[in-house]
């Protein structure tokens, strides 16, 4: 009996080992997303696995559970004794179970926040990306620039939205850069000048495509000019057919009396026109086909405005009705001119800050709202919502990543402390109730003893005059703000000495396992 013990508990840590190396490495990977510039869609790829590996943490301790009590059973004479495919079925459960409990746990967390959350979050989600790039720094927190780049910097800005609101008058604060960073996100987002001009490119484009039709500008690619150079030739052949001729056996004597006869249809061909050479005769049908569509040009009507027919390129665009659309494509504001070409950067360059003034006051409106438009149905409603998953996703990621890894690192020990003692246990592998409590002993002193010291240790980042004032805002208000506090702290300190081991185990022993994050992509 006490070498199945000893098996069993051999088992057990191997797979604690085994999680702790994924979960660990995952931490590490999480942080890099939390902490950096990654979209919604990144946190949420990566909570997947998140989520995962809390159900794998959960069942490992169901599985240790069944294990025992099918040990246990054995002794006894096997009675009750769960089977090796109801552990798997328990497993598969708990995992399932926990994936879709701390999917709902984060939902209900997110819905129930009120409107006044909902605007708040949309503001600091701003701020957050501005302090990780460098465009903002607050005061009380910084006298590095490196510090986000940090492993405590990267917690603490995964938990920045949440905390945010304890700052001290925020939006009086942050107003005077707040349209500032509002800008150059804007400006980052659509790929700075270039990106830009991509857009003005492909709208000018567009615009041409339609002067080309407005102006019966016809390619020599038209389907319709094609088919009538087709069917003008065919039609020529047959005549001529009729008197036992082709285009290239018409005798000499004829030739002249042909070709005037084809050029009273076709009067752009040649005077010395042969009447086998199809490449004039295509080009004469082209230029009639051309000239009749142009007859049947009439006035059009763009953004409001009657134009009439036979404007040039340049004209066309400078048209009011024709601006209005291309600064609605643009997103220009109704000051603003679009030029048909433009001979420099700094001339295009004034149409982008144009663009970004535009853009920036539009979404200003947002961060400026009341919170009665973040409220349901409102008109920032959904933003809102994205905005405060975005805050709460990642300090509930990290917080249950920290906890799985504390707690299975605890049990690493319990293990090894009751390995110790099996081998010092008679055959039967009976452990004393002084040996058994001794284990629990180790488990939970090692649990507690981590959570103490991180606690009581502190970093740049829980010194700050900032991380001060908001732990103290936290403290003093909603009922379990002491508690919020200390896992606050925990997080941004235990990062800080985690991060370095937990990027080396996924870099050199996963072998740079990415998580579903990929930053290279962005």
């Amino acid at each position: 009996m006490r070498n199945t013990l000893l098996k069993q508990t051999a088992f057990l840590i191997a797979l604690t080992l085994v999680y702790l190396t994924f979960e660990l490495g995952f931490n590490g990977r999480l942080l890099d997303v939390v902490g950096g510039t990654a979209t919604i869609d990144d946190v949420h790829h990566i909570e997947v696995y998140g989520r995962t590996l809390s159900g794998i943490a959960a069942a490992l301790f169901v599985l240790q559970w069944l294990m025992g009590k099918r040990t246990k059973s054995g002794k006894d004479g096997g009675k009750k004794s769960p089977g090796l495919r109801t552990i798997g079925i328990a497993c598969l459960v708990t995992i399932v179970v926990v994936y879709f409990a701390i999917k709902t746990f984060v939902d209900v967390l997110v819905t129930t926040r009120d409107a006044e959350f909902r605007r708040i979050a949309a503001n600091t989600i701003l701020l957050q990306r501005s302090l990780v790039e460098g465009r903002l720094q607050l005061d009380g927190l910084t006298g590095s620039d490196m510090v986000f780049a940090k492993p405590q910097g990267k917690a603490f800005l995964a938990l920045f939205p949440v905390l945010a609101v304890s700052v001290d008058r925020l939006d009086e604060k942050t107003r005077a850069v707040k349209a500032t960073l509002v800008r150059e996100a804007v400006r980052r987002e659509i790929g700075g000048a270039k990106g830009y001009y991509d857009n003005y490119r492909d709208a000018m484009k567009r615009l041409h495509d339609d002067w080309s039709k407005y102006a019966a500008i016809i390619p020599d690619s038209d389907s319709g000019l094609l088919a009538e150079q087709q069917r003008a030739w065919n039609d020529y052949r047959a005549r001529l057919s009729r008197r036992g001729w082709q285009p290239e056996t018409v005798p000499f004597y004829a030739r002249g009396k042909v070709s005037a006869s084809v050029r009273r249809d076709l009067p752009a061909l040649p005077g010395n026109w042969h009447p086998s050479d199809i490449v004039s005769f295509y080009r004469a049908v082209a230029v009639k086909y051309r000239q009749a569509a142009a007859r049947k040009v009439h006035s059009v009507e763009v953004g409001g405005e009657t134009i009439p027919p036979g404007l040039s390129y340049e004209a066309f665009v400078a048209r009011a009705g024709v601006q209005k659309e291309l600064r609605k494509s643009l997103g220009l504001p109704a000051s603003a001119t679009v030029q048909p070409s433009y001979a420099s950067t700094e001339a295009f360059g004034q149409l982008f800050d144009a663009f970004s003034d535009e853009q920036a006051r539009l979404q200003m409106s947002k961060y400026d709202a009341k919170p009665a438009d973040f409220e349901d149905g409102g008109k920032y409603a959904q933003e809102g919502i994205d905005a405060t998953r975005a805050a709460i996703v990642p300090a509930v990621a990290l917080f249950f990543s920290l906890l799985g890894a504390i707690a299975h690192f605890s049990k690493l020990l319990f293990l090894s402390a009751k390995c110790l003692m099996l081998m010092r246990t008679g055959p039967d592998g009976e452990l004393s109730r002084r040996a058994s409590r001794t284990a629990l002993a180790v488990l939970f002193c090692a649990m507690i003893g981590v959570w103490t010291i991180l606690s009581m240790a502190s970093n740049d980042i829980t010194r700050s005059d900032l991380f001060g004032q908001m732990m103290s805002w936290a403290r003093t208000g909603a009922s379990g703000g002491r508690a919020l506090t200390n896992i606050a702290h925990v997080v941004v300190v235990g990062q800080g000495y985690g991060y370095p081991l937990n990027e080396a185990i996924r870099k050199d022993v996963l072998q740079g396992l990415n998580y579903g994050y990929h930053p290279a992509a962005h």
